[in-house]
């Protein structure tokens, strides 16, 4: 009878600030699996080198994150990733400022939510 093998799991994040370093060992961890880079580890990398602190919360149950970009003098923009629809009360509610994916009212991309995050930073440094 064949052993079986033990799956190494990644402790999932709780409200972690996200250095590169990280994000590459997360991407490296998933290549040595068989997996492309996801598209959060994305958005964080540009939101990174754009000069914001970026905080990662994982769902306990689910494979959603919640990124939460910073700039302490202009305040933050809450970030969702997930491959489910949002409960449609919370993205309602604006539970997140962005949801990344197909949400109960739009297919949105990684690309939109970087726009949407400078956009909002823009408009938050052109205030003061």
């Amino acid at each position: 009878m064949a052993k079986k093998r033990k799956r190494k799991v990644i402790q999932k994040a709780t409200n972690k600030v996200v250095t590169l370093d990280y994000l590459n060992h997360r991407a490296e961890s998933l290549h040595r699996a068989g997996y492309e880079k996801p598209r959060w580890i994305i958005f964080c990398e540009v939101m990174i080198r754009d000069g914001f602190l970026v905080t990662l919360y994982e769902a306990r149950r689910t494979v959603s994150k919640y990124i939460t970009v910073a700039r302490p003098d202009l305040g933050d923009f809450k970030v969702r990733f997930s491959n489910h629809r949002p409960i449609a009360a919370r993205e309602l509610n604006g539970d997140c400022d962005f949801f990344v994916g197909v949400t109960n009212l739009a297919t949105t991309t990684t690309g939109q939510a970087i726009a949407a995050v400078r956009d909002r930073f823009k408009q938050s440094a052109q205030k003061e």
